[in-house]
């Protein structure tokens, strides 16, 4: 009995077996090759030598022949300049009577336009280092046109009618009058303050925003109750009011 079950399991599995490798066979990408058929043109022409260096033209440059005779005298001057002879083109290779074949990627079968350059997206720390190299050098370049031209570093002077006004490192001119530049120490430009008083007036800054802060609370918190209460007296009346409305009960005995 356990062999005849086991025969009729084997006979049962078979076709789901083969759907399993025909599923699995159908899956497998089918591979296609294909070839391109390049349009024949006519005969390919080889590539030459040609051109003399001048613009092209229809008519072929004229043959130079040596003469038979050697002449005694120059001949006489044209009464009209003569007009530009044209040529074969731009010299290639050895140069020659005809136009040569200048190679050249204009077919986009075999030559792709080149495109934008792509690169790498750039870090963070690079695109810091080029935006303060940006900047950095468009300072440097408004210092060195606003410089001085053909005057020593710190000197900012000016002549105006034969006087001089400004200052440089030694001394402070206005006019007549020039001041030694030592006199900018005495002046009261770098007196630090008292920290004592900095402290005090912070102080009385911090207690006054705090003041100001918690008097518009309170004035929120006022505001807010006094909402509530109009809110909790309108359901008052409209309960009191629904009451009246509503039918008396009658009490049964």
């Amino acid at each position: 009995m356990v062999g005849g079950g086991l025969i009729y399991a084997l006979k049962i599995g078979a076709p789901f077996w083969n759907a399993d490798r025909a599923q699995n066979t159908a899956s497998l990408p089918v591979e296609r090759i294909g070839f391109l058929a390049v349009p024949d043109r006519g005969v390919t022409t080889a590539g030459r030598s040609g051109g003399d260096g001048r613009r092209v033209s229809k008519v072929p440059a004229p043959i130079l022949k040596s003469p038979l005779e050697t002449p005694s005298e120059l001949p006489p001057p044209a009464s009209e300049p003569a007009a530009a002879e044209g040529g074969s083109g731009p010299v290639v290779g050895s140069g020659g009577p005809t136009q040569g074949v200048v190679p050249s990627y204009s077919d986009q079968r075999l030559w792709a336009t080149p495109g934008p350059l792509v690169t790498a997206p750039k870090t963070m720390l690079e695109r810091l280092d080029s935006g303060l190299v940006a900047r950095l050098t468009a300072h440097q370049d408004s210092i060195a046109a606003n410089a001085p031209r053909g005057r020593k570093p710190g000197d900012w002077t000016v002549t105006r009618n034969g006087k001089k006004y400004g200052l440089d490192q030694n001394k402070i001119y206005i006019g007549s009058i020039q001041i030694p530049s030592a006199v900018l120490a005495l002046l009261p430009l770098n007196v630090q303050s008292n920290p004592t008083s900095l402290e005090r007036e912070r102080a009385l800054s911090y207690m006054s925003r705090d003041i100001a802060f918690h008097a518009a609370r309170a004035a929120r918190d006022d505001d807010f109750k006094a909402a509530v209460k109009r809110i909790r007296e309108r359901k008052d009346r409209e309960r009191r009011e629904a009451e009246k409305l509503a039918p008396a009960e009658i009490a049964t005995p």
